[in-house]
């Protein structure tokens, strides 16, 4: 069984939001979120599998088995229903918690984020990547994370504050390069179940955030947007994949007037 490395902020607040992080990082790239949310949630904080202090190399587990993971924080918590924020990789955990567990997800709100890939040849292909990847990590994790910075995705970045850059560099250079490796291979983009045909059934309420500039995500989400029954879609500019790295002020924004929303 996973063991997850998390944290409860009690804010006094009647509901409760986890937020999920991104690839190559860890709870600690949510805190200033969750600082900021503070006045509106209590916030629950989890290393994802293969980040910070949760291991991925001693289990064998799949995507179903991370979010299982997550509700059985809430259970031990005490705590029944949620709100889910995620981004990049952390959104595609969120979109699988409202999935696998539809009546204890309130809101869900994904920043960059994917289903899955539906078609399976293209899916074969991403898992390809993936363990390529995989190897690269584990064969040389500085010159990796070189070549992830300069993706076509986060090109918008080079806009970002240096200080912010290094703070985001330095949080990867603590990453475990072989857990790192480990969780692309169980609960990758390649390997994960496609969420696609789930959309239209889903009855959590959806917040979609994509940054201007990623127009790769803009489509995905504008996407989702048609096919989900409760769905706000929001395009941030100035910005491209990384949203609260790139411009936090709108970020932090939007996310807490949605969560001021009485959606009931």
């Amino acid at each position: 069984m996973l063991n997850f490395n998390y944290e409860l902020l009690d804010n006094k607040q009647d509901k409760t939001i986890m937020l999920l992080h991104g690839f190559l990082s860890s709870k600690e790239s949510m805190r200033r979120i969750a600082e900021d949310l503070s006045s509106l949630r209590n916030v629950i904080l989890a290393d994802l599998p293969g980040f910070g202090s949760t291991l991925s190399t001693p289990h064998d587990y799949r995507m179903e088995d991370v979010t299982g993971g997550l509700v059985n924080i809430a259970d031990r918590e005490g705590i029944n229903t949620f709100d889910v924020l995620g981004y990049s990789m952390g959104g595609r955990v969120s979109l699988a918690l409202a999935a696998h567990f539809p009546k204890r997800i309130d809101k869900c709100i994904l920043e960059s984020a994917s289903p899955g890939i539906a078609d399976e040849e293209k899916r074969a292909e991403r898992l390809r990547i993936d363990r390529e990847r995989s190897s690269f990590i584990i064969s040389d994790y500085n010159e990796f994370l070189q070549f992830w910075q300069d993706m076509p995705l986060f090109l918008s970045q080079r806009n970002a504050a240096r200080s912010v850059l290094k703070a985001q560099h330095e949080e990867r250079l603590q990453q475990t390069p072989a857990e790192a490796a480990d969780s692309l291979l169980k609960y990758g983009t390649g390997v994960q179940p496609s969420y696609w045909d789930n959309l239209s059934g889903l009855e959590s309420s959806f917040y979609l955030l994509a940054g201007s500039e990623d127009k790769k995500f803009v489509a995905t989400a504008e996407t989702m947007s048609e096919r989900l029954k409760s769905a706000k879609l929001n395009i941030v500019e100035h910005c491209g994949h990384n949203i609260h790295l790139e411009n936090y002020k709108t970020y932090i924004r939007l996310v807490r007037e949605y969560l001021e929303e009485d959606n009931s």
